[in-house]
């Protein structure tokens, strides 16, 4: 059967076998356009949904416009990162991932809230800020806890890295817990328990304490509202 198959192909003109090649070639570039072309909407998408919101993603959205940070998406192993390229800062979204604001937005504003709270000691409650500021804009976007690890209720989709970074922060026994189990999950000290070695660097974890207090403060209604304690 398999030396019918290549007689046949072997009939088949040299023409027609380059004509095939490119016409596959061509709808594979642009299936290759149209791809890019839904990420790059999504992107738009979510900027401009983040922008809408009072709270969370309005607070990323002018932070990135501030600071003059793009966001663009390319091929790449990571989820997301953020690169700096000739002294340009960019956060980079794979084109891998379900190319949907409710994907988008919350790595896009975990990228940003590193860079936003970078000033502080490396600690718990940093992390806290930056894995609470992803899921804040998750659920302005609509998203449901309980419905996790499904990151798109609209399509079902589950992304292990927006689930990742978000998860832990709608614990529903309270901020507490969550601030606990990120403190285990990524071996971090609490900042009370953390001491300066100068009276220089005891003020700036104090300052960093009171932020984190004024943070708690600030995102206690958002998770009220998601059935968050």
């Amino acid at each position: 059967m398999k030396y019918a198959a290549l007689a046949l192909l072997l009939a088949v003109p040299a023409v027609a076998q380059n004509r095939a090649a490119e016409i596959d070639f061509q709808n594979s570039l642009q299936e290759d356009m149209s791809r890019s072309a839904r990420a790059r909407g999504a992107v738009e998408r979510a900027m401009v949904a983040m922008n809408d919101g009072v709270e969370a993603g309005g607070r990323v959205v002018e932070f990135i416009r501030e600071k003059n940070i793009q966001v663009s998406v390319a091929s790449q192993r990571e989820a997301v990162k953020t690169v700096v390229v000739n002294g340009k800062t960019s956060i980079v979204l794979s084109d891998a991932l379900p190319a949907y604001p409710r994907v988008y937005a919350p790595l896009i504003a975990k990228e940003a809230a590193a860079l936003i709270y970078a000033d502080m000691p490396a600690c718990a409650e940093r992390s806290y800020m930056r894995r609470a500021t992803a899921g804040r804009v998750w659920l302005e976007l609509g998203g449901e806890p309980s419905k996790l690890p499904i990151i798109e209720p609209l399509t079902g989709d589950m992304v292990a890295a927006v689930n990742d970074e978000i998860a832990i922060w709608t614990d529903k026994h309270g901020a507490e817990m969550a601030l606990d189990r990120i403190r285990d999950a990524e071996k971090l000290d609490f900042l009370p328990n953390m001491v300066g070695r100068d009276a220089a660097a005891q003020k700036k974890l104090d300052l960093a304490n009171a932020r984190f207090v004024a943070f708690l403060m600030d995102e206690r209604p958002a998770r009220q509202a998601a059935g968050l304690r």
